[in-house]
């Protein structure tokens, strides 16, 4: 006898990880002018908040890079023009989930001229063991559904002889951000930038993954 479940793991995993996401953005009237400035900026940000943070600056890893000519539509002449040229740079820092320096980096930024727009997420850092737990609980609840069916089929559960499911797409982040606007208000001191992190703890992250398994009993 052929049984074919449906089994599904739900786990929920403490966020243990910072990640912040950069985004430097500079406009220039030629392209030297805008890869200077931007380079300027990225310079900046690294020896006001990397280095005095304690971070090496090959620890932010650059995501994308480009220079290019912008254009803006004329609605008189009904034709794009030149508009001087643009630096974008993206870039990642992920560090260990850290209320202390994650104060200290807010206070920074408030700080900061020219500052780029940035995004704090919360993480994990072993996905791989989170993917075995939900996996594990997945295949334990087709287990007991599959034995189930046997039982009142009158039959004794032999083994699992195929096992399916879909890849990993759910993203390992807690749906708690911090973003520009709270980082960037100049009344963010140290003192109340550490009362604000000292009073929130990051949502803890819901995953859920499926199984298909095909057991025989006999």
């Amino acid at each position: 006898m052929e049984i074919i479940v449906q089994g599904k793991g739900t786990e929920y995993f403490t966020p243990d990880e910072t990640i912040l996401n950069i985004n430097f953005y500079t406009k220039g009237q030629s392209y030297e002018e805008a890869l200077k400035e931007g380079v300027k900026n990225v310079e900046n940000f690294i020896n006001e908040i990397l280095l005095n943070n304690g971070f090496n600056k090959d620890e932010m890893k650059t995501r994308s890079f480009v220079v290019k000519e912008d254009q803006k539509y004329n609605e008189i002449t009904k034709i794009y023009e030149f508009n001087g040229y643009s630096f974008n740079q993206g870039a990642i820092l992920k560090f260990d989930y850290d209320k202390e320096k994650i104060a200290s980096i807010m206070e920074a930024l408030s700080k900061l001229n020219n500052a780029p727009t940035c995004r704090i997420n919360f993480g994990v850092k072993n996905e791989q063991e989170c993917k075995r737990n939900i996996l594990a609980k997945a295949y334990k609840d087709a287990e007991e559904q599959a034995q189930a069916i046997a039982l009142a089929s009158g039959k004794t559960l032999k083994q699992c002889m195929k096992v399916d499911f879909k890849p990993f797409s759910t993203e390992y982040i807690s749906k708690t951000t911090f973003d520009s606007d709270l980082m960037y208000a100049k009344e963010v001191g140290f003192g109340a930038a550490k009362t604000i992190i000292n009073t929130f703890t990051p949502e803890d992250i819901e995953l859920s993954e499926t199984l298909y398994c095909l057991w025989i009993a006999e």
